[in-house]
């Protein structure tokens, strides 16, 4: 069901939660609006514009929101499971706590969203833009977010659990504490990134730059590295049992007494550098 100009405002100006499931609102105009916990599953909200609009604990199951404009909108809490954000403009929205599980957002705008402790297990993130992100204990098992882009994004005690990102550009990202593990992060870029505590057990890197990284006390043990650019990478106290290291880059790598290297793997001669013990 389409509805005219003069209808959508008389809906949306009564009072009580909005319903509005499965209804045509393609392009419209729903700047600043209010519609905190609506009921909108299934409802056609392509290009339509929501700058600003408060969308709190709403429900947007399986809505098409296709190249919506929603820059600034509070999306707090709200549920998008399966929902259709292709190309869609989120920068700057906030989406925490939101639940986005199988969402679809390719190729879209969420640059400085936040999205703290937000689920996006299993949603499709391919080619987006996520620069400056934050995502803290946010869940994105199984999520794809080859190609993404995603430097100075905070990923701190986040789930990334079999996670693809491969190709991705995390630079100058924080992942201290997340769980990488069983993930694909081949051809990614991981510079300057901190990986404190992170957990990359059997996670694919290969090709995978992590120069100038801070790896302390990292879980690296099955992880296949090879081809990896590790320069000036710190490894202390870092755990690399049974990894791949064949044509890895470890020049100037920092490791000390506590480092545990694969077996009969020769740090020295690879190039890394003994810590100094304080």
């Amino acid at each position: 069901m389409k509805f005219s100009p003069y209808e959508l405002y008389d809906l949306i100006n009564r009072p009580g939660p909005l319903w509005l499931a499965y209804a045509d609102l393609s392009e419209a105009n729903l700047r600043g609006v209010n519609l905190r916990g609506a009921v909108l599953r299934g409802v056609n909200l392509v290009e339509a514009l929501l700058h600003n609009a408060v969308l709190t604990e709403a429900n947007l199951n399986d809505a098409n929101l296709r190249m919506a404009s929603l820059i600034e909108a509070d999306l707090s809490r709200s549920t998008l499971i399966g929902a259709d954000l292709t190309g869609a403009d989120l920068s700057g929205a906030n989406l925490s706590n939101a639940n986005l599980g199988g969402a679809k957002l390719r190729e879209a705008k969420m640059n400085e969203a936040n999205l703290r402790e937000a689920n996006l297990r299993g949603a499709t993130l391919t080619n987006a833009n996520l620069h400056g992100v934050n995502l803290m204990g946010a869940n994105l098992g199984g999520a794809d977010l080859s190609n993404a882009r995603l430097a100075e994004t905070n990923f701190q005690n986040a789930s990334l659990i079999r996670v693809n990102l491969s190709g991705a550009d995390v630079i100058k990202s924080i992942l201290a504490g997340a769980d990488l593990s069983n993930g694909s992060l081949v051809g990614s870029n991981f510079s300057k990134s901190n990986l404190a505590g992170a957990d990359l057990s059997e996670t694919r890197l290969s090709k995978a730059d992590l120069s100038d990284s801070d790896l302390h006390g990292a879980n690296l043990t099955k992880a296949d590295l090879r081809n990896a650019f590790l320069y000036m990478a710190d490894f202390t106290g870092a755990n690399l049992t049974g990894a791949n290291l064949t044509n890895a880059d470890l020049a100037k790598v920092k490791y000390d007494n506590s480092t545990i290297w694969p077996e009969g793997f020769d740090a020295e001669v690879a190039g890394a550098v003994l810590a100094a013990q304080t």
